[in-house]
């Protein structure tokens, strides 16, 4: 299994864990919850705005991915997880990055409702 995907499974089992525990950890441990769950909100926004920029611009799903991936790297790279790692992959990262919003932008899809930027809280 890859480091990238090892690292979804693991981020993905831990958001889970952390989605329902994160009230009960100590104070001293919020603060890591609270990073991890604004990493994603971040990953969600992006998706959510290049969903908007690409309806109204008349972008497909393809030219989205791209747009997204450049993005979302930015933000799992500055995940404590992933800083100061060298990319061995970098062309690699990327398409896994774009696929990341695609799975991200899936999960949106999969909901009732429009969701909207202006809905986060």
């Amino acid at each position: 299994m890859s480091f990238l995907k090892k690292l979804g499974t693991v981020i993905l089992k831990g958001t889970q864990v952390l989605i329902g525990i994160a009230p009960f950890l100590p104070p001293d441990k919020q603060p890591l919850a609270q990073r991890i769950l604004d990493s994603l909100e971040e990953a969600f926004s992006i998706v959510i705005n290049v969903e908007a920029f690409g309806a109204a611009l008349g972008i497909k799903g393809p030219d989205k991915l791209k747009a997204a991936a450049g993005p979302i790297a930015q933000v799992i790279l500055h995940s404590s997880l992933v800083a100061g790692r060298k990319i061995k992959d970098p062309d690699g990262f990327l398409i896994a990055c774009g696929k990341l919003g695609g799975d991200l932008a899936d999960i949106l899809n999969s909901l009732e409702g429009d969701v909207k930027t202006e809905d986060r809280t």
